[in-house]
């Protein structure tokens, strides 16, 4: 017997289209080979097949067709049995036709003569509409021999949660975040820099992100939608996060501009945890700063912004407008500046609170004045200010400020240079003056209102004395050991339980909303408890705003929200089977759910309801039960979105209940847990066994011969 298999995805692209339609069935299929191997040979077929095909193969013996897709989907073949290997959930099959003949999946199933399901569930729905006699059998994928080893593993070393679980993906961690209910930033410090696992290295070549009225290709967070300029901020804390993780010698330049409040503020740009100053001007102004980024970080942010600005004509909040980041390699070698002179009476400069030049230099007319610097610096300075008029500044202490650092001096009648000492000035590009007084000319044809004339600015490094640089290298090990402690402690959080959840988010059935946020009520002032979601989506950059807005709403939280994305390899999901606690589902329907077998065949307790196909499996001996009751709904393949069908509503406050009992369990109940462990591995032997399958099949391929049907 020769056994034609086909599923819509392969091997060698499911890793690009998990989540997409139907890419489930591939695993399904993975897992009915060595079942049908036992029967006779398997040929995996790329493309549905067709009479030709069929006849072809038919030369050497009988075929079977199995399409391991939706019924609507099975290639329709006259010259060997035709059977639909499928998943079902809802309380109906489709019996109607919405777009075209196939969607009528009864129609379907009655011309292919006999199906294959995996639950008992799904069987009866179809003789619902089919009728008593109509030969469809329940064989759910036979996985649980394939777990002997963990099963052993378990038995021996109980679970360690977190502790020494290495996952290659994308991971989003909540402990890696400083979260408010209006904003969430990465933190900075270089051990969780290291521990976060990061996307794919920078290759070096030139990165271009512009944001005039087109999405570019990385993740926003804090943003409002691009306009044909650029993009607006929305929050205090906005940032970036690129698809490659940075290291290493970078030139990046920023095209930015404030808004309202913000213009003429300091504001901070971090890469990882390398940061420079800027000040933001009323139109676009291009900055360009030189770093190095000592550990890998995929994360551009701001810092300094008044997100809501009272009394402005747009009532978005808005703190900062950005229209284009560029990061390239350096071309020349780095040097540092050691001076910088700047002629306001010849030298053109970009400037906020300046006049144009004259003869001897700039008015000021506001307040607060700034200067962009010809070229970013830091380290320690001498800054020089050379005044040609007070004017109304008699008097006045004004705030001098190199980037972050501040000094205060008073200007003084008949004192032209003022020198202040700056140390330890991070990156920063701009000079700023605030405090300063202004008033009239004093010259009849002369109408503008004037503060201080300054005549140019000079800047020379200095090197720091003996004792600051002493105090330095006493910060510097101070806060390497610091880092190092915080890193130590997270790895061992008090009576840790990990929580393990594995689905696609796009699914409406698989109702991640009440995963997140039962979780977080449950165990809001717990930081032992964790919960891992493993995403089973092509696109991370799809989820990022809906995760950071989990985060934000449900701040306060003492618990740990890890989301991880990414194919991971036979061995790397035995350790999510080895390290996880309990494994939660709170779907509105499963046509049998492979995860959760998974991890109930390789003895981890459920927390997960009793409905559709999880009914036959699913009890208090090896699980907490979370409750359901029917909902109606329409079929998910229906653009019509009619109301045809039934799938289940979960009850939240019992799934809160079912976490923090399944915690007690486990901290208090030992031998309650390891008998819960038993009970699931003994449940799904008895649902998705080896030999269970092969009893099944074999009543498959007994009902065809009796038909002759092959």
């Amino acid at each position: 017997m020769l056994f034609l298999v086909y599923s819509p995805f392969s091997g060698s692209n499911i890793r690009d289209n998990l989540g997409l339609a139907d890419y489930s069935y591939y695993f399904v299929m993975e897992r009915f080979l060595p079942l049908l191997r036992e029967f006779g040979e398997v040929e995996i077929l790329e493309q549905p097949p067709c009479d030709e095909d069929v006849a072809l193969r038919q030369q050497s013996g009988p075929c079977i067709y199995l399409s391991f897709t939706p019924p609507g989907k099975v290639a329709a073949i006259t010259r060997c049995p035709a059977i639909p290997v499928f998943a079902w959930e809802y309380s109906t099959i489709p019996d109607e036709e919405f777009t075209c003949p196939q969607d009528n999946w009864a129609r379907v199933l009655r011309e292919s003569g006999r199906a294959i399901t995996h639950s008992r569930y799904a069987l009866d729905v179809v003789k619902a509409q089919l009728g008593e006699g109509y030969p469809i059998e329940s064989i759910p994928a036979p996985i649980w021999d394939s777990y002997q080893g963990i099963r052993e593993q378990r038995t021996s070393s109980p679970p360690r949660g977190l502790a020494g679980l290495n996952l290659d993906c994308t991971i989003i961690d909540s402990n890696d975040y400083q979260i408010s209910n209006t904003s969430i930033r990465p933190r900075q410090d270089s051990a969780a820099a290291n521990k976060r696992i990061l996307s794919e290295q920078w290759g070096g070549e030139p990165l271009v992100y512009d944001f005039t009225g087109a999405e570019a290709d990385l993740t926003l967070i804090g943003f409002n939608e691009a306009e044909p300029w650029g993009v607006w901020s929305r929050s205090g804390y906005p940032w970036v996060l690129f698809d490659c993780a940075i290291e290493g010698e970078i030139e990046l330049s920023i095209t930015v501009r404030g808004y309202m409040h913000n213009i003429g503020k300091r504001l901070r740009v971090e890469v990882g945890s390398v940061g420079a100053d800027l000040l933001l001007s009323e139109k676009l102004q291009t900055h360009v700063f030189r770093m190095t980024i000592e550990h890998p970080t995929n994360v551009l942010s701001f810092d300094g912004l008044v997100e809501r600005a009272v009394g402005a004509p747009d009532p978005r909040d808005i703190g900062m407008g950005l229209s284009r980041i560029e990061i390239r390699r350096p071309v020349a070698p780095a040097q540092e500046t050691d001076s910088l002179d700047i002629d306001l009476s010849q030298d053109e400069v970009v400037s906020e609170g300046l006049y144009d030049r004259e003869v001897l230099g700039r008015w000021t007319f506001a307040p607060a004045v700034s200067i962009q610097l010809p070229t970013p610096l830091a380290g320690d300075f001498t800054l020089t200010v050379e005044v040609f008029h007070i004017q109304h500044n008699h008097g006045c202490e004004v705030d001098i400020c190199l980037g972050e650092q501040r000094q205060t001096v008073t200007l003084e009648d008949g004192r032209n240079f003022y020198e202040l000492e700056f140390s330890g000035v991070t990156t920063t590009d701009y000079v700023s003056f605030n405090g300063l007084g202004f008033g009239p000319s004093g010259n009849e044809h002369d109408p503008r209102v004037l503060g201080l004339g300054l005549k140019g600015i000079s800047l020379q490094r200095r090197e720091p004395d003996g004792r600051e640089r002493s105090a330095m290298a006493g910060l510097k090990s101070l806060d390497v050991w610091s880092a190092a402690g915080n890193f130590f402690k997270r790895l061992r959080s008090p009576r840790n339980i990990l929580y393990t959840a594995i689905f696609n988010p796009k699914d409406g059935r698989k109702n991640w909303e009440d995963i997140i946020t039962g979780f977080v009520y449950a165990f809001r002032d717990d930081p032992g408890a964790t919960l891992l979601i493993k995403i089973t989506y092509h696109d991370l950059g799809e989820l990022y705003e809906d995760i950071f807005t989990y985060l934000i709403e449900l701040h306060p939280f003492k618990c740990r929200l890890i989301f991880i994305h990414g194919y991971l390899s036979g061995e790397q999901y035995e350790q999510l089977l080895l390290h996880s606690h309990f494994i939660v589902n709170a779907s509105r329907g499963e046509g049998q759910c492979l995860p959760l077998m998974e991890f109930m065949s390789s003895g981890v307790p459920a927390v997960a309801p009793d409905n559709t196909a999880m009914g036959e499996y699913i009890n208090e001996s090896n699980a907490f039960i979370v409750k359901s009751s029917p909902d109606i709904t329409f079929w998910p393949h229906d653009p019509r979105q009619v109301l045809r069908t039934m799938w289940q509503r979960i009850d939240w406050g019992s799934l809160v209940t079912a976490y923090s009992e399944s915690a007690t369990v486990y901290r208090s109940k030992r031998g309650k847990y390891r008998a819960m462990s038993n009970a699931a591995v003994e449940s799904q032997q008895r649902y998705c066994s080896m030999e269970n399958a092969r009893t099944r099949f074999r009543a498959v391929l007994d009902g065809l011969e009796q038909e002759g049907g092959h």
